[in-house]
This record gives C-alpha cells, sequence and structure tokens, in this order.
C-alpha cells in the first residue's frame, strides 16, 4: 500500500504545481461489525475512491484524466459496497481486497465552441434514474432506469441552468467490441423560480450491432423531480420510470421518492417496484435479479429525522426488502439508527446501528442479525 501511495502523492503535488492544473474527486469509506445470532461479529471495510485530473489548456478546453480504486469483495466477484450488507463487504484482514491499485477509469476532451455548447470526446459515461436512497447512491451499481453505462467516441452537451440542459452521446459500448451505442436525454425546467421549480428529463440509449454484450438492447425512461418552498416548510418528489426488454418482454421499474422538512424535522421515503418477466418460474434466467438494476424487485424505506444542530441530526429508518415476488422468505425488514455528523461543504460522516429481521435465505443479510458501522464521504 506504501509502494502505490508515494508516487501517486508525488505525480498529484507536481500536477497541482503546474498552472491551469485542477486536481478533484470523491472519496468514500466504511467500516461494520456485522454480528450473528450467537453475537459473534464479523468485521469488515470498504472503500470507493475516484480522483480526476483535469487540464484547462484555454478557457474553453480542458482535457480530463479519471482513476478510480475500490475495495474487493473477499473470495468473491466484482468490487465491495459502501455501507452495505456482510454479503457486499471485504474482510477486515484481507490486505489484497482491501488495497487494491488505482486504475485508469477514461479520458475526456472537452471543447466548448459556442455558449451553452459543449462538444466531449473520449470515455462518457450516462445513467437514468439514480436513487436518493443511502444504500444504492451509486449508479455505477443501482438505478431504476439504467445504471452506469460507457462508450468510447462523441458527444454533444447543450443547455444551461435557467433553461435546461440536454446530451448526446454515440460511440463503442464498453460492453462488446461489437456493438454502437447512442443516448440522449434532455432536463426541461417546467418551472424554475425561486420558491418551485419542476424539471422533467426523458432519457433513451440504444445499442445496436452483432453482438451488444448485454441482456436488453434499448432502455427509455422518464425522470420527475419537483420542489417546493414555503418559508418554514419544504417539500420535494423525484420520481421515475423506466421500461427495457428481457427475454422479448417489456420490464418496467417504478420509483417515487417524497421527501419534507418543516423546521427542524425532515422525513423521507423511498418506494421502487419492477414489474418483471414472469416466464418459466422455474427457469433461473426468468428470476428477477437478471431482470433489473438493484437487488430488490420491491424496497419501501422510511426514515424521520431531526436536525439537533447545523452540524448534527439523527435519524429512525425502516426498510423492507423483497428481492423476487417469486421466492417466498427470501425478503427482510430492517430498523435502525443513523447519527449524521457535517464537518464541512461536501463532507459528512454516518454512525449506524441497526437490527435485521430476516431469513438466511437473503442474499444481502444472510445470517447477519445485529449490525453497526460508520460510513464517510467526501467530494474536492
Amino acid at each position: 500500500m506504501r509502494k502505490l501511495i508515494l508516487p501517486i502523492a508525488l505525480a498529484a503535488t507536481g500536477f497541482a504545481m503546474a498552472a491551469d492544473i485542477e486536481i478533484h474527486g470523491n472519496v468514500d469509506f466504511d467500516f461494520a461489525s456485522y454480528f450473528n445470532r450467537d453475537f459473534d461479529p464479523t468485521n469488515a471495510a470498504n472503500q470507493d475512491i475516484d480522483l480526476f485530473v483535469k487540464a484547462n489548456l484555454d478557457e474553453n478546453v480542458s482535457v480530463t484524466v479519471f482513476t478510480n480504486t475500490k475495495s474487493n469483495i473477499t473470495k468473491g466477484e466484482g468490487a465491495a459496497e459502501i455501507r452495505h450488507g456482510l454479503a457486499r463487504s471485504t474482510a477486515i484482514t484481507s490486505d489484497d481486497d482491501r488495497y487494491t491499485a488505482f486504475n485508469f477509469d477514461g479520458v475526456e476532451l472537452r471543447w466548448k465552441p459556442f455558449q451553452d455548447v459543449s462538444l466531449v470526446f473520449g470515455d462518457l459515461t450516462y445513467n437514468a434514474g439514480t436513487f436518493n436512497y443511502y444504500f444504492w447512491r451509486d449508479p455505477s451499481r443501482y438505478a431504476a432506469i439504467s445504471r452506469d453505462q460507457s462508450v468510447r467516441g462523441f458527444g454533444v452537451e447543450v443547455g444551461n441552468q435557467k433553461f435546461g440542459d440536454g446530451k448526446f452521446y454515440i460511440g463503442a459500448t464498453d460492453d462488446s467490441k461489437s456493438a454502437i451505442a447512442v443516448f440522449g436525454t434532455y432536463a426541461l425546467k417546467l418551472l424554475n423560480r425561486p420558491d418551485e421549480h419542476l424539471t422533467i428529463t426523458p432519457s433513451v440509449d440504444w445499442v445496436f450491432g452483432s453482438e451488444v454484450g448485454r441482456g436488453y438492447t434499448y432502455f427509455f425512461g422518464t425522470e420527475l423531480d419537483y420542489s417546493k418552498s414555503l418559508e418554514i416548510l419544504n417539500y420535494s418528489v423525484y420520481a421515475a420510470y423506466g421500461i427495457h426488454p428481457y427475454k422479448g418482454e417489456a420490464v418496467h421499474s417504478f420509483l417515487v421518492e417524497p421527501s419534507l422538512n418543516y423546521g427542524i424535522f425532515n422525513l423521507g421515503l423511498n418506494y421502487f417496484y419492477a414489474i418483471v418477466n414472469k416466464g418459466d418460474s422455474d427457469d433461473e434466467a426468468y428470476r428477477a435479479a437478471p431482470q433489473i438494476f438493484t437487488e430488490d424487485q420491491m424496497l419501501f424505506a422510511i426514515e424521520p429525522s431531526f436536525d439537533i444542530t447545523k452540524k448534527f441530526s439523527l435519524g429512525v429508518s425502516f426498510e423492507y426488502h423483497d428481492p423476487d415476488s417469486e421466492i417466498s422468505k427470501d425478503e427482510f425488514e430492517f430498523l435502525g439508527m443513523n447519527f449524521y455528523l457535517y464537518p464541512t461543504i461536501n463532507t459528512n460522516v454516518t454512525f449506524w446501528f441497526g437490527y435485521n429481521f430476516s431469513k438466511n435465505k437473503n442474499p444481502v443479510v444472510g445470517k447477519t442479525k445485529f449490525a453497526l458501522g460508520m460510513s464517510a464521504h467526501a467530494e474536492f
């Protein structure tokens, strides 16, 4: 680990000393202790770190290089997930899985030839229908419409904060050497007042070629984001609907996330449900998991919370998860407490604990009953 960090730190220092160089990043990390029915703990620690260096060649042209490191699921496939169940975590004693290398994660050349118009070239990533629910905030893993998709190609971005903005991307996909993807979206601001906002965002992507490299050829989706401020009362509603094909039948996804703030009191709610292609109920290919971009076919979560100070809040959360409506006894309920700290802007720390009312068949929590931990997020 020390051998890896030293050259990165020296390189970052050199870039920072050069003119017109910016270094940005997102840092997420956590640890948790998961207790079984005998109250024996298993400790885990995950991290997900994005770093990118942006060189401003002039006031209208920039080049950005992206890098990423993620801890690995111990003795499993894929990357570990921040603040999740034991089945998605990294053993705290596993140096090989915790301290992974920084990998190249893309490059982008951006040129702004006109006001409110940008041309982008390189590795372009898009998604639609992202969650506010804290376990599913990573769009590379979870989304109501589409999780992260990447192409190397060309794009046009237009618009501004006042009237809305749109994107159009086309390029070779990361999923297959024989496919081209086209993506388009536009966030239309129907209301843009100081105390009221309404934005509707339709999105579409289409992949064509001899081998698309994923289970669906297209998706259509629409997102709606509404917020209203009435002095001491503020409320908002985010909703998303998506459709994509699976084995010749449409899969429909619905997400509603309303929230409310009144003085020091806050209330957040998340509801997600997917109508999947049932096909042959005995066929593993028709299970819910391969058809959707989440690990639950149905999720309900609610959290009332209180702002004790500007730097500290606490909340009580209840969640109901059902990974597959066709499978019995795989659902679970979670009841927990969250303690939120906000040291400064774009930074937060959460201490949490909770109890899982679950059966052993649940793929995430397994035999875990009680869990506690800490997670942190920072942007710079």
